[in-house]
């Protein structure tokens, strides 16, 4: 478990540090911001809509994503494959918060400091808080804190 709890981790620290990269490139301005605003009015429009959707599709799914009963099953099944599941799932569950997290990002310094995109980032990496993969979260995940049936 803690090989699976260190891959996740890393995980989540690559796209913390892929964010703060990429903020860092743009407020030293080695990377040009607003380099895409002379764009259409409505390609921000049409992006700001499908980046705002994104959003407030992945968070709940991400939050829940082990309530579903098909990963619930799969997690729960011996040591050896529930913890494969569980990095597979929970590599998901990261993927789904952070790579909106980064295009949003991207897509505030592109356009020129449209702060919608930037608030949607910030949502996102509030809610990595919810998913963060410590040995309590990643047990309880695996149903190894629950007690074995006959042994009480």
């Amino acid at each position: 478990m803690e090989r699976t709890r260190k891959i996740l981790l890393s995980e989540l620290a690559g796209s913390c540090l892929l964010a703060l990269l990429l903020m860092a490139a743009y407020e030293s301005e080695l990377l040009l911001p607003g380099g895409w605003a002379d764009a259409g009015g409505g390609t921000v429009v049409v992006l700001q809509f499908l980046m705002q959707f994104l959003t407030l599709v992945t968070i709940p799914l991400a939050l829940f994503l082990f309530r579903i009963s098909s990963v619930k099953e799969a997690l729960s099944g011996d040591e050896r494959h529930g913890f494969r599941h569980l990095l597979f799932w929970g590599s998901v569950r990261l993927m789904m918060l952070c790579v909106p997290m980064v295009l949003n990002l991207f897509f505030y310094y592109a356009f020129g400091d449209i702060t919608g995109f930037f608030y949607l980032a910030v949502i996102l990496a509030l809610s990595l808080f919810f998913v963060y993969p410590g040995k309590k979260r990643c047990q309880h995940e695996c149903r190894l804190d629950q007690p074995v049936e006959g042994n009480e």
